[in-house]
């Protein structure tokens, strides 16, 4: 072979990779738009709403009868002064999340 002919297979390769290039992205572009449209013309969904005929329980009283009992049965007569939830602060969330991430570490076999 040339150095004629190698430059000219060197330009038609060149030339075809340029032309497949172009192809692919008109190619992407088109399903970019077809896909964009698709989403823009689907309806919206429906949303549901849930209607009871019941009111609403509020289970707050069974839940201090339930500590109240158990307070009796450990301790005895005692009077609960105040229930409430107790705020969790970060200590909680970082003691959880060592846990977690210690729970994956690999462990060594004696």
């Amino acid at each position: 072979m040339d150095l004629g002919s190698v430059i000219s297979l060197a330009l038609f390769s060149f030339g075809l990779m340029v032309v497949i290039a172009a192809l692919a992205s008109v190619l992407i572009r088109g399903i970019v738009v077809v896909l964009a449209g698709a989403k823009a013309k689907a309806p919206p969904a429906a949303t549901q709403v849930a209607i009871s005929v019941e009111p609403a329980v509020d289970e707050t009283a069974a839940h201090v009868a339930a500590i109240a009992a158990a307070v009796y049965a450990v301790l005895g007569a005692h009077r609960l002064v105040h229930v409430h939830e107790v705020p969790r602060g970060p200590g909680w969330t970082t003691t959880g999340r060592l846990a977690h991430h210690a729970s994956h570490l690999p462990r060594r076999s004696r």
